[in-house]
């Protein structure tokens, strides 16, 4: 606990400096307290570019997140329990990480999931609660036009020198879109690819792994994870759409490797 908590300490000692009001997921507003208490925070160690993702959690002992975030990392620690990613008050160890079987890294992207079994269950509460999945009925349904809620604690964009994590967890509210108008910014898309626009912002590096919701009957539910962004020239956004991978497509892996249920 004391290494985690230092670690950290280092990765929020430049991202604190940073003004408020230009530290959020592109175009983002903080998040309330309590608002999306699934969304897990992910510190990561090891070999490549990542050192910080979001994820969701999805039973007591399973986070979901992005391949991209997990491959070929040496150690990983979910914090829970906050916005506020210095308030956050469970951080439990990773033990187990498992890829999606058909997941491909190459020029076409696909199944970008991965399963995290935590060393413990988390303690749910009101501030840690496990994510509402797409319903079964939900299957074939392309989401088009729907409005669609994303958060993370990824960079902003605005700025060079920005560190991840930022303090408060981000929120950004855009339409999904079709994959043939998202295709006019990202080739080789899947059908298990759903697209939001860039018109209020967008994710950026750090929110790989977060939610992508709906809302139905007042409550969010996790319809994709984010996958990958624009992140040319002038920074993450800019008015691009966003990728993420469809959960209604992997239903039956979810069930299969968590025991997670699923509505009808």
């Amino acid at each position: 606990m004391k290494i985690i908590l230092i670690l950290l300490s280092v990765a929020l000692s430049a991202a604190l400096a940073i003004d408020s009001k230009e530290a959020r997921i592109t175009g983002g507003s903080d998040a309330g307290a309590n608002e999306f208490p699934f969304t897990a925070a992910i510190l990561i160690s090891g070999d490549e570019a990542h050192t910080f993702c979001a994820g969701i959690l999805v039973t007591p002992r399973h986070v979901l997140t992005s391949v991209n975030c997990v491959i070929r990392q040496t150690m990983l620690t979910v914090m829970l329990g906050s916005p506020d990613i210095t308030r956050m008050n469970q951080f439990i160890p990773v033990t187990n990480v498992r890829i999606h079987w058909n997941h491909s890294a190459t020029v076409i992207s696909r199944a970008d999931l991965a399963i995290l079994t935590l060393a413990r269950n988390a303690n749910l509460s009101e501030s840690v609660t496990v994510a509402q999945l797409p319903r079964w009925s939900h299957v074939g349904n392309t989401f088009n036009g729907f409005g669609a809620t994303l958060v993370g604690w990824g960079l902003s964009g605005h700025r060079e020198d920005e560190t991840i994590p930022l303090q408060h967890l981000q929120v950004v509210r855009n339409p999904i879109i079709s994959n043939f108008v998202c295709g006019l910014s990202h080739r080789f898309l899947q059908d298990e690819h759903i697209c939001s626009s860039g018109d209020n912002g967008g994710p950026c590096d750090g929110d790989e792994g977060g939610p992508v919701m709906i809302t139905e009957n007042g409550e969010p539910t996790v319809i994709a994870i984010h996958s990958f962004h624009f992140d040319g020239i002038g920074g993450c956004g800019r008015g691009r759409s966003s990728v993420h991978t469809r959960l209604t497509d992997h239903l039956d892996w979810l069930v299969e490797h968590t025991g997670v249920y699923i509505r009808p």
